[in-house]
């Protein structure tokens, strides 16, 4: 009798064991779906931002998680950023991930006029509640969420900064893009601070043909040359670069990348950072959380950069107190002058 109820004990508890074993797996071990992130980008200078997301994605713990990477890239052409963005829609992706400023204002245009439900993410940029991407940055609503990379916001800094660096400055050669809205805010920072500052500024429009064959003609020693947000400027680096080693003239950048390319400095955050930190936006909303209810950030970190290959060939007096402050760099290819 005992040698019966041992038995009937024994399979009762391999059997509660084994119905255990089930259960927990469906609620606990079950195979994460799959999931499918679109990511917007105007051209190819900001494919570190993705770059970026995915290293954080890897961080925070969707390295062994199935991912799937549907990019659209207009290669810095508007036209063609609009079938990108129709394209993506059809896609229709868990989560989008823009990686700048007009893409994100495109795509929430078009995602009003279908009523398209998508959570999206932007990787950094400048001015979100005054482009009226979100209503709050503590409360942004609707479905936009991400990174304020506070680029127009430090655009004034940027000229404190450089006329600073390099004390014999009389007058900067502002490049900006009267098309790019974030960009006409940036250069009205700019003004600001040039009155402060006592310098002369002297705007040029990247948008029109005119600007870099103005700035080749009108350049000279004792002038400077400021960066301003653009896709348009982005995509003109190589060019300004030429520019400024030919004439010998200090310049200022936003992103590491332009100082890595060969301009003098920068200052801010850079693409990497950026798409970085939007990693944990997109983890938060794959979990469950609205992007609306998810503060907007201001970067990580700004950096201040300088190409020591640069301030070397320059041929220009710095002040040693602002190089203290930098992170000076070696790239190991430094682009030439332009031949004309």
């Amino acid at each position: 009798m005992r040698i019966a109820m041992k038995t009937k004990w024994y399979f009762f508890f391999l059997t509660t064991i084994a119905v255990s074993a089930v259960i927990y797996t469906m609620l606990g071990f079950q195979e994460e779906e799959a999931v499918d992130i679109g990511v917007l980008m105007i051209g190819e200078n900001r494919y570190e931002k993705l770059t970026g997301l995915k290293a954080g994605l890897d961080e925070l713990g969707f390295r062994d998680r199935e991912i799937y990477y549907t990019v659209k890239n207009a290669n810095d052409d508007v036209e063609r950023l609009a079938k990108e963005i129709g394209s993506l829609l059809q896609a229709e992706p868990d989560i989008i991930v823009t990686l700048g400023g007009i893409e994100t204002l495109h795509l929430k245009e078009r995602m009003d006029q279908l009523d398209k439900k998508i959570p999206v993410v932007f990787a950094g940029l400048a001015a979100p509640k005054e482009l009226g991407l979100i209503e709050d940055y503590r409360s942004p609503g609707g479905l936009f969420t991400g990174i304020n990379n506070y680029h127009a916001s430090i655009s004034g800094k940027r000229l404190e900064m450089l006329t600073s660096l390099v004390p014999g400055i009389e007058q900067v050669h502002v490049i900006y893009d009267s098309k790019i809205n974030v960009s006409q805010l940036s250069l009205n920072e700019t003004r600001e601070a040039a009155m402060k500052l006592d310098v002369p500024v002297i705007p040029c429009d990247a948008s029109t043909k005119e600007c870099m064959d103005s700035l080749w003609q009108r350049a000279d020693k004792n002038d400077a040359l400021l960066v301003l947000p653009s896709f348009r400027i982005e995509s003109m680096t190589d060019d300004i670069v030429a520019l400024t080693l030919e004439k010998q003239i200090p310049s200022m950048g936003l992103y590491d990348f332009e100082a890595e390319k060969g301009l003098l400095a920068s200052y801010g955050a850079s693409f990497y950072s950026q798409g970085y930190q939007a990693s944990r936006f997109v983890s938060l909303i794959l979990q469950g959380n609205e992007p609306g209810d998810l503060p907007v950030e201001l970067p990580d970190g700004i950096r201040f950069v300088i190409n020591q290959q640069t301030k070397d060939a320059l041929g220009v007096s710095y002040n040693q107190e602002i190089l203290y402050i930098a992170d000076l760099i070696h790239p190991g290819v430094q682009p030439g002058g332009r031949k004309r």
